[in-house]
């Protein structure tokens, strides 16, 4: 989620004083309709520490909305609420009998949310201590030195095994409960997932051509590389690279202005995607500069891809705010693997120094590395 630590924990103590609420209201309702079934002084007590509970929780909800206006943290509430759950949940469905149906379950369905709202150390922590503590219910069960379910004076169950009606609307309500916070952690989650994606895409793709940024394209590129060396380890498997530069860049942003610089790196990106095979890679390299990956081509298919989208790029016309813009580009071409080629700086390097010779040429060319692919063609 986007809130702020102090925001999520004010909505996990919000959804841990409902549970309470709920809790207590099932239990002021059985003493009221039903208190032969409850050990009463068992019951007044439990109340009253649902009570000081909703209070307590009360009380820090509204002492946290009032400091996240300055803070956007508090650790300290974060710590009372994971144990005031964890103490009320063991607590409740050890007086009920239900620690290993109830109590677990309720447990779970808070570690779920909780994960998603606060810090998965504590939530670890919480889980353990519940671990421990559940073993020691059942030691304390099968040694029979306690009463069994303390709350209860009367089995909830008759004797053909149905829930008494107060029971089965208890059971309702705790799988009311139940579903409430789960279909919660599932918003969350799904949020989770969302930002993520947005994450995940902001960090591999330029925000204005919707193209790979460098980062992604080099990583992506090493991978592919080692595909094409892991694929034949005595002929490995060619890959192309082609590094291009939009010519006289800067007279386009000083002459038309930034936005028709940003119209123009759009088109010529619109054109590389257009021109290029599913698994092909075209990432914006830098500024004005883009390269292209061509797994399995070698030096002379790469040279007459470059080619094509070198006419490509020279026949666009980019039309703004009534100007026709003309762009061209300068091409460096590369290919491993080659004598001077053995790596990925090696395929990169030349065909940046191809790119460089094309720029030095006089611009709007394609000018291949200067060396000798499998088909014996040189730059």
């Amino acid at each position: 989620m986007d809130w702020h630590p102090i925001d999520r924990f004010i909505l996990l103590a919000s959804l841990v004083m409902l549970a309470t609420v709920v809790f207590s209201i099932a239990l002021a309702g059985t003493m009221a309709l039903a208190p032969q079934y409850l050990a009463l002084p068992v019951a007044w007590t439990l109340l009253g520490l649902y009570g000081l509970h909703i209070i307590l929780l009360a009380s820090y909800i509204w002492l946290a909305w009032k400091r996240r206006r300055r803070e956007n943290d508090w650790p300290a509430f974060e710590n009372i609420v994971i144990a005031g759950f964890v103490i009320n949940i063991i607590l409740s469905s050890y007086l009920t009998g239900t620690y290993f149906t109830h109590g677990l379950l309720f447990f779970f369905v808070g570690v779920n949310i909780a994960s998603a709202l606060t810090w998965v150390t504590k939530i670890l922590v919480a889980y353990w201590t519940v671990l421990v503590t559940l073993i020691t219910f059942a030691t304390i069960d099968f040694s029979g030195a306690f009463k069994h379910a303390p709350l209860l004076s009367r089995s909830v169950y008759q004797p053909d095994g149905s829930p008494v009606i107060g029971w089965l609307f208890i059971e309702v309500t705790v799988a009311a409960i139940h579903y409430s916070v789960l279909y919660l952690c599932m918003l969350v989650i799904r949020r989770w997932a969302e930002r993520e994606n947005l994450y995940r895409e902001m960090s591999n793709v330029d925000g204005l051509t919707r193209l790979i940024n460098r980062r992604c394209f080099i990583e992506r590129a090493k991978n592919e590389l080692a595909r094409a060396k892991r694929l034949s380890s005595n002929t490995p498997k060619s890959l192309g690279c082609i590094m291009l530069d939009l010519d006289h860049f800067k007279h386009i942003n000083d002459t038309w202005g930034h936005h028709a610089g940003d119209a123009v790196l759009v088109a010529a990106s619109e054109i590389m995607m257009a021109n290029a095979r599913p698994y092909d890679e075209v990432g914006r390299y830098g500024g004005e500069e883009f390269a292209i990956l061509l797994p399995g081509v070698t030096l002379k298919i790469a040279a007459g891809i470059a080619e094509r989208l070198h006419k490509a790029i020279s026949d666009a016309v980019v039309e703004i705010d009534g100007n026709r813009i003309s762009i061209s580009a300068s091409f460096g071409v590369a290919c491993y693997p080659t004598h001077a080629i053995s790596d990925l700086n090696d395929l990169l390097k030349a065909a940046d120094q191809a790119l460089y010779e094309a720029k030095r040429g006089g611009r709007n060319r394609v000018i291949l590395a200067n060396t000798t692919d499998q088909d014996g063609v040189t730059g």
